[in-house]
């Protein structure tokens, strides 16, 4: 195994800074092996030793970006990105890496959140963590030929199972949210003219865990914009 600041646990701090305040290092080895199947089909794994999945928890990487004036299309993969890759740059040496995602090769975002114990399965199809609640901020995924620790997983207990009120139920205004998501109902009520779902979710903010950390108003109505004008060109596309 190699020594120094290959084989060191890497200082996360400046991403923490940032914004990117969620990082896990895994050994490829441990990766669900249909899922690792899959990425082999795709990319030769054979350089890699690590993947590295970093995150975001709570607005501060939003705010880091509206104070810096970040703007545009897709300015959180690029921000996120740019930084990640600066980060890795600045380890020096030999060090490789390769972005995952955002990108053409297929991540199983969620499994890597189960690995590292950031996803439990909820109703709304997006994932509970034990801190965050309602949760998906996958920002970037890399792969290294570092030797760093990996982190062991956690088995927070199940959020969902122990809510007993389930307001996101009740929240819906389109009846979408039970034990899943009626995805098609779900839909078809975000593209009503004038819909309150549009950008933002009656559901999601309904859930009590991790409401302390909320993303800020501008922020949800990036994200739901974003993928309204997603599901609009998915329709338009289909037939």
């Amino acid at each position: 195994m190699a020594d120094g600041p290959r084989a060191t646990a890497p200082d996360f701090s400046p991403l923490t800074r940032l914004g990117l305040n969620m990082h896990a290092i895994l050994p490829l080895a441990s990766l669900e092996r249909c899922w690792l199947d899959r990425l082999a089909a795709q990319i030769d794994l054979s350089p890699w030793r690590r993947i590295v999945v970093l995150a975001n928890g709570g607005p501060l990487l939003w705010r880091t970006m509206a104070a810096r004036g970040i703007a545009g299309d897709d300015p959180v993969d690029r921000f996120s990105v740019t930084a990640v890759v600066d980060w890795f740059a600045s380890h020096g040496g030999d060090l490789r890496w390769r972005t995952l995602y955002p990108g053409e090769v297929g991540v199983d975002l969620q499994a890597l959140g189960r690995a590292v114990g950031w996803h439990q399965p909820s109703p709304l199809m997006l994932g509970m963590h034990p801190r965050w609640g309602s949760w998906f901020g996958y920002r970037v995924v890399m792969l290294t030929d570092a030797d760093w620790p990996g982190d062991a997983p956690t088995a927070p207990a199940a959020i969902c199972a122990r809510c007993e009120a389930k307001p996101c139920v009740d929240a819906c205004p389109a009846g979408a949210v039970g034990v899943t998501l009626d995805i098609e109902r779900c839909i078809g009520h975000r593209l009503l003219p004038e819909s309150a779902c549009a950008a933002d979710c009656a559901a999601r903010l309904a859930c009590p865990a991790g409401a302390e950390h909320r993303y800020d108003e501008a922020q949800r109505r990036h994200c739901y914009t974003e993928s309204l004008r997603a599901i609009r060109r998915w329709r338009g596309g289909q037939g």
